[in-house]
């Protein structure tokens, strides 16, 4: 397949998950949208890198799934003091 393709794949998911992060109201849900719009700039660099790339790529999934790890620990966390996972339940938070 040709560059062009990936780069467009790649351009799609980071507007998806942009969608996701600023349309949803749920915890999980935008921290899914996060993790699109990482995996379509890791996309963006091996359409567009050579070997470099790739090691960067790994770098960013390990930074990825420690993100994932803190940021469902967080809607956990929010859960169990609210009973809800949207944003306005982290106002009730502060005290």
């Amino acid at each position: 397949m040709a560059v062009e393709v990936y780069l467009g794949f790649a351009i799609a998911m980071l507007f998806l998950g942009i969608y996701c992060v600023m349309t949803k109201k749920n915890v999980i849900k935008s921290a899914i949208g996060i993790s699109v719009m990482v995996k379509g700039g890791c996309l963006s660099f091996l359409a567009t890198g050579g070997g470099t790339a790739q090691v960067a790529v790994v770098m960013i999934i390990v930074v990825d799934a420690i993100l994932a790890a803190v940021l469902l620990s967080l809607a956990v966390n929010v859960y169990r003091q609210t009973g809800k996972l949207d944003f306005e339940s982290l106002k009730q938070l502060r005290g």
